[in-house]
C-alpha cells in the first residue's frame, strides 16, 4: 500500500523564522540624540514679546475703589460741599426776572424740602437738637425757597461744628451711625444738585429770551 505524500503546511518550529529572509526589516541607522535632531528641524514661529507696561490685571487693581469707612473728615467735607451747593442755589434764586412754571416750582420745593429733611436727620444722629424750621417769609415761591436755603445752611454749619467738637474731644461715633450720616449727607447733596441744575436751565432760557428780544 502506497502512502500518499504529506501535503500539510510546514510545521512551525522554534528554530524556523516566521518570515522569509528577504522580507525582514533592515535595521535603521542610529538617529543620534534629540538635540541634534531638533537642530535640523524648522524653527518654530516666534511668539510676540509681551508688551511693556501694566497688564489688564494691574489696571483693574489700580482702579479699585477705596473701601474705607466714613470718617470725621469725609463727613465734614460732605457738609461743606452741601453748604457751598446751597449757596449756589441761593444765588440762582436771586436772579432778576426769574420765573418758574408750576411744574418747576413743585420740583424745586420738593427737592429743597427733602434736602433739609436729610440734613436734619444727619444732625440728629450727631446729637444736634435743631429748632423747628422758621416760618416761610415772603409771599412768592422764590422767597419761600430762599427760606429753605437759609435753614439748610444753618443746619449744615451746626453739623460741621458738631463734628469738630466731637473730633477734638476724642469721642467716637458708632460705625453704623457714621455710615447713616454719610448716606443722609449724600442724599441731601443729590437733591441740592438737582435743584441747581433745574434752576440753571431756567436761567439759561431767560437769557436766551432776553437776547432774542434785544
Amino acid at each position: 500500500m502506497t502512502v500518499p505524500p504529506d501535503k500539510s503546511p510546514d510545521r512551525i518550529t522554534p528554530g524556523k523564522a516566521m518570515e522569509p529572509p528577504e522580507t525582514r526589516i533592515a535595521p535603521q541607522p542610529p538617529r543620534g540624540d534629540f538635540q541634534s535632531h531638533m537642530q535640523g528641524a524648522p524653527a518654530a514661529p516666534s511668539q510676540p514679546a509681551a508688551p511693556g507696561g501694566p497688564t489688564p490685571l494691574d489696571l483693574a487693581r489700580q482702579s479699585q475703589m477705596q473701601t474705607a469707612g466714613p470718617s470725621f473728615n469725609s463727613i465734614l467735607a460732605q457738609a461743606k460741599n452741601a453748604q457751598d451747593s446751597l449757596g449756589t442755589v441761593g444765588d440762582q434764586l436771586k436772579t432778576p426776572n426769574l420765573k418758574l412754571r408750576r411744574s418747576q416750582t413743585h420740583l424745586v420745593k420738593n427737592k429743597l424740602t427733602d434736602a433739609n429733611t436729610y440734613i436734619r436727620a444727619a444732625g440728629s444722629k450727631l446729637g444736634i437738637e435743631a429748632p423747628p424750621m422758621k416760618a416761610h417769609t415772603g409771599s412768592t415761591p422764590i422767597e419761600r425757597f430762599l427760606s429753605y436755603v437759609n435753614d439748610g445752611q444753618e443746619q449744615l454749619l451746626a453739623v460741621q461744628q458738631k463734628l469738630k467738637d466731637i473730633s477734638a474731644s476724642g469721642e467716637d461715633i458708632r460705625p453704623g451711625d457714621m455710615m447713616l450720616i454719610q448716606v443722609k449727607m449724600s442724599q441731601a447733596q443729590q437733591e441740592i444738585e438737582y435743584s441747581s441744575v433745574l434752576l440753571s436751565k431756567v436761567i439759561d432760557s431767560i437769557k436766551t429770551i432776553l437776547n432774542t428780544q434785544l
